[in-house]
């Protein structure tokens, strides 16, 4: 499909390039997150395993 007007291709990139952007930016966010809190339960699951002994 071609465009009779090629900035509006550019436009169309760029818009590609910034919501591509910010998904990276929010599943990174969300794996530090996700790790931070499976650190946290890791911690707590070590620390309930030292006082049943």
């Amino acid at each position: 499909m071609s465009n009779s007007n090629p900035n509006d291709t550019k436009l169309e990139q760029q818009r590609s390039e910034s919501a591509t952007a910010a998904l990276k930016s929010q599943t990174e966010n969300n794996h530090t997150e996700e790790s931070e809190a499976a650190a946290d339960r890791i911690a707590d699951n070590l620390e309930n395993a030292k006082k049943d002994k």
